[in-house]
Formats: C-alpha cells, structure tokens, sequence
C-alpha cells in the first residue's frame, strides 16, 4: 500500500515543550543504560545486550504514546526503549537472557496479535504495540501474525524502521526514525484508526543513512526541538545527564552483585 508520509503536529506550544521534555529525558537515560550495558556486555555480565543506539526515537517515540492504563507494548530484547518508557526496571529489562523482555511485556509478534484478539473481544477500546524486526519470530511467523491481524480487523499497531512498507498488505504511516515528536505524533494516529475498528496499522519509522550523523541523531534532533521552545537551558540537560548517569550506577551495581 502506498504509505501516508507523516510530519510532527505541532501543537500549542507548552504542550509540546512538555512532551519534548519527557521525550529527551527518556530517550537520553536508554542511551546512557545502553551504553552501561555495552560496557557490561565486554566485561561478560550482559553477553546478550544488543546496542540500540539510534533507535531511541523510535522506541520512546511509540512507547510515549500508549496508554498505560489499558495498552500494551511486545517489545523484544533489542527494543529496551520501549520497556524502559513505560516504566520497566531497567536492571530486570538489560539482564534478560531470552531473547524477550519478560512475561510484563510479552515479546512476539504472535503474543502480540493473541493480546489484541482479546482486548477486541473485551471491548477495551486497547490497543497492542508490535514492533516487527529481529527477536520477534519466524518469518512465517510474523505472516501468519500479520495475517491474523488483518483478518480480524484485530486492534495492532505494528512498528517497523526496517523499510518493510513497501511490502505491507495495511494501511502504512511512514516517519521520520530520528525525530521522536515526529513518531509519537504517528502513533497517535495509527492508535485511533486501531482504536476505530479499523484494522491493523505499519508504521515505517525510517532510520537515517550513517553518513547523516551526527546531525539526525535522535537526541541532537530532540535537543534542537526543545531549545527552539525557549523553555530549557545548558542547566536542563546537564541536570539529566546527571540524572542519567545516576540511574546507570545504580542499574551497574546491582548488576554487578546479581541483585
């Protein structure tokens, strides 16, 4: 299907420089627990950790725009971001050995469509998130999902930056991987036509060439948004780096005594 390209909404301008302040600050602390944990990783305590730097818009993007109280993310071991923004213990999420994010977050595909059937048949009005890469089964796997989905008009936002829209068989909202505002805003959109009873829905987050950076990274990206509200100054994100580096020394300790 031919995608809907998307561009970040706007909005008034303290609600938006509220979001963004939320969005730096999440996507800021998974970069730095990412970074602990390829340290960790080198010094055999995450031997599995895969880095997921420049994927965080991606993942806080989406995750920022679920509701908690009846929505639910399938994130797999690669997607911490996602687990992270909707409040997971970062220690519980970076140690696990699965390959999924643990039985809070489900962590296939197939899980996924499963949830959504069932919140369908509740009426809940709930919405799955299913980010669809590595870690989230088979590929036959993901079309039987996929196909499931479709089938049953089930309520499922996927969530790709593998480029995987121009063999979509839904409706396709394609997006900036780099610009966290950007990718809230389309899962806002891909939530209500979920919601609507409308069917399933890709959105293609569209990650930056390497030879883009560092200028579309997505914290530089974050960055440069929020300044422009006029609300944040150096004191503001050297606050959360602080902060930041705070949370990664205390997820390295108890890392380091297995507690």
């Amino acid at each position: 299907m031919t995608p809907t390209i998307l561009e970040p909404v706007t909005g008034a301008r303290a609600d938006v420089a509220a979001l963004l302040r939320r969005l730096y600050r999440t996507m800021a602390t998974v970069r730095r627990l990412d970074r602990e944990a390829v340290v960790l990783r080198g010094r055999g305590i995450l031997p599995g950790h895969i880095d997921s730097r420049g994927r965080e818009a991606v993942h806080v993007g989406a995750a920022s725009a679920l509701d908690p109280a009846r929505d639910r993310a399938f994130p797999a071991a690669h997607e911490p971001g996602i687990a992270i923004a909707l409040g997971a213990d970062p220690a519980a999420v970076l140690s696990t050995a699965n390959g999924t994010l643990g039985a809070a977050f489900g962590g296939s595909v197939t899980h996924a469509v499963g949830w959504a059937l069932g919140a369908k048949l509740d009426r809940t009005g709930a919405c799955a998130l299913a980010p669809i890469g590595a870690g989230v089964g088979s590929p036959a796997e993901l079309r039987e999902a996929v196909g499931t989905a479709r089938a049953a008009a089930l309520p499922v936002v996927f969530l790709s930056s593998a480029g995987r829209s121009g063999r979509a068989t839904m409706p396709v909202l394609l997006v900036d991987g780099s610009d966290a505002l950007a990718v809230h805003d389309a899962t806002l959109e891909a939530l209500e036509h979920a919601r609507s009873g409308a069917g399933p829905i890709l959105i293609d987050a569209v990650l930056p060439d390497p030879s883009a950076w560092p200028a579309r990274d997505p914290l530089v990206v974050c960055e440069q948004r929020l300044r422009a509200t006029g609300t944040v100054d150096d004191d503001y994100f050297a606050e959360i780096a602080d902060t930041a580096d705070a949370v990664a020394d205390r997820m390295r300790a108890r890392l380091a005594t297995g507690r």
